[in-house]
């Protein structure tokens, strides 16, 4: 695959900006107060009471207000682990392009498994043995099964999602 091109890059640095999130963000968060979304819509007369109830948590939680940063790259390297970086050297001489789709579709694949299985499901990792549960426990399921192919219908392409797979 061919590296992008000028324009391509610009576009796959916006994307990955904290920028493109805000102004997605906003654009959401309009709909919402209008009304047009299909699924959700926002009341602010919320906002303040949530707002104390999610402080409470944090307090309860993080009495030194050290919370730690939370993403699915995070739970990818639970337990100190840096499975991200053993995977991320399979796939060295690949164009920026497709090591940014291969990402991609690893972490969105991920997140959308994560439905919540409740505290009694767990996950014994391979190799390690290790066994996680919950959220960590979800992401590094569905890592192991990335890295095998599991979500593509292409052997040639193992590590891609695709509606198929």
């Amino acid at each position: 695959m061919p590296y992008p091109n000028v324009v391509e890059q610009a576009a796959i640095a916006y994307l990955q900006s904290p920028q493109a999130i805000r102004d997605r963000a906003e654009i959401l968060f309009d709909l919402g107060c209008r009304g047009e979304l299909a699924y959700f819509e926002v009341d602010l007369a919320q906002l303040p009471a949530t707002a104390e109830f999610v402080l409470t948590v944090i307090r309860s939680a993080y009495p030194d207000l050290a919370v730690p940063f939370h993403s699915r790259w995070r739970h990818f390297e639970v337990d100190g682990t840096s499975r991200l970086t053993q995977f991320a050297g399979e796939f060295a001489d690949w164009s920026p392009l497709e090591t940014a789709r291969t990402q991609f579709d690893l972490a969105i694949t991920s997140v959308l498994l994560d439905a919540g299985a409740g505290d009694r499901w767990r996950y014994v990792e391979p190799g390690t043995g290790i066994q996680f549960s919950r959220s960590e426990g979800l992401a590094i399921a569905s890592f192991h099964s990335f890295r095998e192919g599991l979500f593509s219908s292409d052997s040639q392409s193992p590590w891609r999602a695709d509606a198929t797979g």
